[in-house]
């Protein structure tokens, strides 16, 4: 009867380190099909052309109310970029007392613009803040404002 009692111990055990290889090599499997689509994720994110913008401003240097055409140009493998997600210009006056940030709209052939006119003297930092295709670039330019 032992022997009986031993032998189907025996065989539970053995189908419990089948049970354990089985359950490891599945997930061996499943970790490897995970790791390979994440690969090509980031080689397809590696291998994508960045956004370039062009911020320009039609002036370095303006009178008080003078206008200003603060234009983003915007591109990507010599393409112009017209489905940007987001466009902001973000001004801010040097020491102070400024900050804004005004969105921007789609122009024509990649170019996003705004025509502003500034009721102070100073100089005025323009971030453009550029949001197309899962990117994101932020060049900046200087303003001079005088009486």
């Amino acid at each position: 009867m032992d022997k009986i009692y031993d032998f189907k111990v025996g065989v539970s055990l053995i189908k419990k380190k089948y049970a354990l290889i089985s359950v490891m090599v599945l997930m061996a499997f499943a970790l490897a099909a995970c790791s390979e689509s994440k690969a090509d994720q980031s080689e397809e994110l590696v291998m994508m052309d960045p956004i370039l913008v062009d911020l320009t401003l039609n002036a370095e240097k303006v009178s008080v109310g003078e206008k200003v055409l603060i234009q983003a140009k915007v591109t990507q493998s010599g393409e112009p970029v017209e489905d940007a997600s987001k466009v902001e210009f973000e001004i801010t006056r040097e020491g102070g007392g400024m900050k804004v940030t005004v969105p921007v709209k789609h122009v024509e052939d990649g170019s996003y613009e705004l025509n502003k006119s500034f009721n102070e003297p100073g100089t005025y930092r323009i971030i453009s803040h550029v949001t197309a295709r899962g990117q994101h670039s932020m060049p900046l330019k200087e303003l001079t404002v005088t009486e």
